[in-house]
């Protein structure tokens, strides 16, 4: 590597550089001082051993750039307050000459001529949006009244449409109450028209009444009506009707009214209404029953005489009573649901209770309807005590209820609901009842010796004997399914298979006339009396119903009738005595003694049994 040059001082080359008021330096190209007047010691905080330090990195790009191009190269440098611009010249060797010159007041003058700048030209800009502004203005200004005199001139148009189409009346007067201008409305209201009308005054138009004088009050002191009006108004063809009147005052500059304005509506239509409406709460408040008003939340706004009676408040303090207070079926807090349910639904009508005030808790049917009135939302609640038709249906249950089981005592179940039926459809038993039965079994039972019973014993005795008999009878026919049919004197009728059909029929009257000669011996061992049964059965068809108008009864009929009849009469006493049809259905369940043949009226020779036990 080829040894550098050495550098001569810049003292030698500059004799006065000592003397210099400004820095001059020399600086090698890797950065480091080599020589550094007295005036330079600024640029290094008053050091005077810098020489050999490395001068500050800004700097070493001019100097190798001047070094390396051999070309002068100038930078500035700030130091505090002051500034400095160096001019960079390439010396011998790898070292370059820096001269320096304060360029302080230099800067402060270019700002300050900056700042003049600045300032002016923020004047100019200010000065140009003012003009812009003022030009915006004025313009905004003639535009805002021309859009005046057009919303004016719409205005107007506007207002001359409105007095033309409006529906009421409306007409424009002096100050003496004469008709300047009137709209068509009011002239269709008064039969008049423009001609007419400049004929005449408008309290003219005003039928005498108790309202003439305010009218005439107001219309003499030029001023406006404290409040709206309801006149009477003549009609040109001398009818009347009824209106409002409103009369207000329009006031020139110097204060003074110079005209008035009356404006007139026929409100024949809704005072008729409004009348009625009155006549409708008139007859609310005295009504029989309870009527109410119900709030949104509950609260009762009104209650009428009926409902403060009924319920045993005086009206303010029922006013300050939420519904579900005195109505014990309700929650309060299912409130808000039910109100929305029936705000949905329009209507409910339904039987509820209510709670007086002394607590006492009576039926009533309960109407609700939502109403939407003068933009407020309420329920209006009818209560009618229901107490005495609640008292008067429980004695008609009780009545039907008694009248159920007298005849369920008198029909098979079945057939007293169809007698009913009937009953309630034609008003009458106007048709006989009747059904056609294929296999039924019969029974009948009688009492062997009773006429000698008769004879031994005393009216009230018998009977007593009869009913505790028949009771038990009663009793085991009812566990078994099956029907009595009546009794006649001392004998026992009972069917099995109707009306309600069963396939054993036959079993269950068989189990029932063993039961009945068991209850006979026990009763007879109990009392001492001899009660022996004969009993006789029979298997078949019958025909049953029930006949007649009055002293009705259900009964049955047929051969198989009669035949069961004939197996008790000629029976022996104490034993149950069968015909064959019966027979062949039992046999393989029951235990039977055949009898043999008996000669039966109207059907000759019948095989007869004896029926036993069920088989075990």
């Amino acid at each position: 590597m080829p040894k550098s040059e050495p550098v001569e001082p810049i003292a030698n080359t500059i004799p006065s550089a000592n003397e210099n008021p400004y820095p001059i330096l020399q600086v090698s190209r890797d950065g480091v001082l080599k020589y550094a007047n007295p005036a330079s010691l600024v640029l290094f905080e008053g050091r005077e051993c810098a020489i050999g330090d490395r001068v500050p990195h800004l700097w070493r790009g001019s100097i190798v750039k001047s070094i390396d191009t051999q070309t002068t190269q100038t930078f500035e440098v700030p130091i505090g307050a002051r500034c400095f611009q160096f001019t960079v010249m390439p010396s011998s060797g790898e070292s370059a000459n820096l001269y320096g010159v304060e360029i302080t007041q230099r800067h402060r003058a270019e700002r300050a001529l900056q700042t003049a700048n600045e300032q002016l030209q923020l004047m100019v800009q200010q000065r140009t949006a003012r003009l812009k502004s003022s030009d915006r203005e004025l313009q905004l200004q003639l535009w805002e009244r021309l859009s005046l005199q057009k919303h004016l001139h719409e205005r107007e148009r506007q207002l001359d449409a409105i007095f033309r189409e409006a529906a009421i009346g409306i007409a424009l007067l002096d100050v003496g109450g004469n008709i300047v201008r009137s709209n068509p409305a009011l002239q269709r209201m008064l039969g008049e028209s423009d001609e007419t009308f400049s004929e005449k005054s408008f309290r003219d138009s005003i039928a005498s009444g108790d309202w003439e004088n305010a009218v005439n009050e107001a219309l003499r002191r030029n001023r406006a009506l404290p409040q709206k009006l309801e006149l009477r108004y003549r009609h040109r063809n001398g009818s009347t009707f009824w209106g409002t009147l409103t009369l207000s005052a329009i006031y020139g500059e110097d204060q003074h009214p110079q005209y008035l304005l009356a404006m007139v509506e026929d409100i024949t239509d809704s005072k008729l209404a409004r009348d009625a409406l009155q006549l409708t709460q008139f007859a609310i408040d005295r009504a029989a029953d309870a009527a109410l008003w119900i709030a949104p939340s509950g609260t009762f706004v009104y209650a009428n005489e009926a409902a403060c009676e009924g319920l045993g408040y005086q009206q303010r303090e029922l006013l300050t009573r939420q519904f579900y207070e005195i109505a014990p079926d309700f929650d309060a807090c299912d409130w808000l649901g039910f109100w929305e349910s029936l705000r949905t639904s329009k209507t409910f009508a339904f039987e509820t209770r209510m709670q007086r005030r002394d607590g006492e808790i009576f039926p009533v049917d309960l109407s609700l309807n939502y109403i939407e009135f003068n933009s407020r939302q309420y329920i209006c609640a009818f209560i009618r005590d229901i107490s005495e038709r609640k008292q008067a249906e429980e004695a008609l249950r009780m009545a039907q209820e008694r009248s159920e089981r007298l005849l369920l005592n008198i029909f098979p179940k079945a057939i007293a609901k169809d007698l009913k039926q009937r009953i309630h459809e034609y008003r009458q038993v106007g048709a006989a009842i009747a059904e056609r039965f294929e296999e039924v079994t019969v029974l009948f039972a009688d009492i062997v010796g009773f006429t000698q019973l008769c004879a031994n014993s005393s009216p009230s005795d018998l009977v007593q004997m009869l009913n505790e008999i028949f009771s038990a009878f009663d009793r085991l026919t009812q566990e078994r399914g099956l029907e009595k049919i009546k009794t006649i004197g001392d004998a026992y009728m009972v069917v099995g298979g109707l009306p309600e059909r069963r396939e054993d029929h036959a079993e269950a009257v068989a189990e029932l006339a063993l039961a009945m000669t068991n209850e006979a011996s026990r009763f007879s061992a109990h009392t001492g009396e001899p009660i022996i049964l004969r009993v006789g059965i029979h298997t078949g068809p019958v025909v049953a119903g029930v006949i007649g108008l009055n002293k009705f009864s259900y009964d049955l009929w047929g051969d198989t009738v009669n035949l069961a009849s004939r197996m008790e009469s000629q029976g022996i006493p104490g034993c149950i005595q069968v015909t064959r049809a019966t027979y062949e259905r039992l046999r393989h369940r029951y235990v039977f003694e055949k009898r043999g043949k008996l000669f039966v009226k109207g059907r000759g020779d019948t095989i007869a049994y004896l029926l036993k036990e069920r088989r075990r």
